[in-house]
């Protein structure tokens, strides 16, 4: 018989010691496959330590999917998905796994689904079209951005928050829709506050304090609070509650820079803008800057104002239509640092110029404000994708 290699030899301490260091899931699957002895080592001691996960970065790869983590330095690791799934456009993310795509079908127009990257048996069929109410027709529909009331369930409860373009992507004027989970098209849309200004348009959504939030192009918040009446498999328009936040823009410059996103994220009970700045258009991110919504002290009726956030202080933020997050460093592994991630979720050109989409894909890594303001384009790099733009999997 060969002999064993010397590492098979490792003392269970020493295994252990080794494994406490490997705070990323698959580094750690990969370490207990090296060899029989530190796999029974491992299963002999009591469980590992774990630090929070933390998101991957959807890599839309020529070959298929992959993801990168940041506790792995950024490695590369492969992303096992369903064959009808490997070639799907990303929408955005919910906790737990769940991934909105936009999937071909090898028959038929494509859809919009919720895939449970868990368990790939789970997923939940979402509307393709929405019913026109002058006519009652239904008519095509593409999701820009979603969010959910609460975790996806089959009971009727899950209410979805959404950004609609009628058409494809990216073309025409973001519309907001909501409905339920069981709803096989959605019931009709709203255009806000009905305000013919570019400033009103939606470009981003959050479910924060029992109430959907919209962020618009102007950066004013659009709060609503749809109420379902009727709660059997029947599309039926809701009743929303809608509020009208109008924030004044004195005071909040961004140096002559091109604004390239704007993006709403829950972090420590508030509720934060953040944005994404460059140089000038069509060049990559250069720059961030952070808000925070607070009530007014001069105002004689109740208005909000967005107050500059000094530091992040110690805040890692995850940005990305319709699944931004907000993480604490201290809870990870010392040199995890707080700093803003992103993801490239922009075009090579417009989609009307092409037969088949192009997404950059290049424009993606982390931002920090010590000890200088600067971005690390810390992610692996990889060409233009054909299918999908980058994204986020939440834990």
């Amino acid at each position: 018989m060969a002999a064993s290699p010397p590492w098979a030899n490792l003392i269970g301490a020493l295994v252990r010691e080794i494994a406490t260091r490997l705070p990323c899931k698959f580094d750690r699957v990969h370490f207990a496959a090296v060899c029989r002895s530190w796999r029974e080592s491992l299963e002999q001691l009591a469980p590992l330590p774990r630090s929070p996960v933390l998101p991957f970065l959807i890599l839309p790869l020529a070959e298929g999917p992959a993801v990168s983590c940041i506790l792995s330095d950024y490695a590369t690791h492969p992303a096992v998905v369903p064959d009808w799934a490997r070639y799907a456009r990303y929408i955005g993310a919910y906790d737990d796994g769940w991934v909105f795509l936009s999937a071909a079908p090898p028959q038929g127009p494509q859809h919009h689904l919720l895939l449970d990257t868990y368990q790939f048996d789970r997923h939940i069929n979402l509307p393709d079209a929405f019913i026109e109410h002058h006519t009652g027709a239904l008519l095509p529909l593409s999701i820009v951005a979603a969010a959910l009331s609460f975790y996806p369930d089959v009971d009727g409860r899950c209410v979805f928050a959404g950004i609609i373009n009628v058409g494809p992507i990216p073309q025409g004027r973001p519309m907001i829709a909501f409905w339920r989970i069981f709803d096989p098209v959605v019931p009709g849309l709203f255009s806000g506050p009905l305000n013919p200004r570019r400033e009103w348009d939606a470009v981003d959504v959050v479910h924060h304090h029992g109430a959907f939030h919209f962020l618009t192009q102007g950066e004013h918040i659009i709060v609503a609070k749809p109420e379902f009446h009727y709660w059997w498999p029947v599309p039926v328009m809701p009743q929303v509650d809608w509020e009208f936040r109008c924030f004044p823009s004195n005071r909040r410059g961004y140096n002559q820079q091109h604004v390239k996103a704007r993006y709403l994220v829950k972090s420590r009970e508030d509720l934060i803008m953040v944005v994404r700045c460059s140089p000038h258009p069509g060049q990559p991110t250069s720059a961030f800057k952070v808000f925070r919504m607070v009530p007014s002290q001069r105002a004689r009726c109740r208005q909000y104002i967005w107050q500059r956030v000094p530091s992040l202080g110690g805040r890692m933020l995850f940005v990305g239509r319709g699944c931004s997050r907000s993480y604490e460093a201290d809870h990870y592994p010392a040199g995890i640092v707080g700093g803003i991630y992103f993801f490239d979720d922009g075009f090579v050109q417009d989609q009307v110029m092409l037969q088949q989409p192009q997404y950059s894909c290049s424009d993606c890594g982390k931002w920090t404000e010590s000890p200088a303001p600067m971005v690390e384009r810390c992610f692996p790099a990889q060409g233009a994708s054909s299918y999908s733009p980058q994204g986020w999997r939440l834990p």
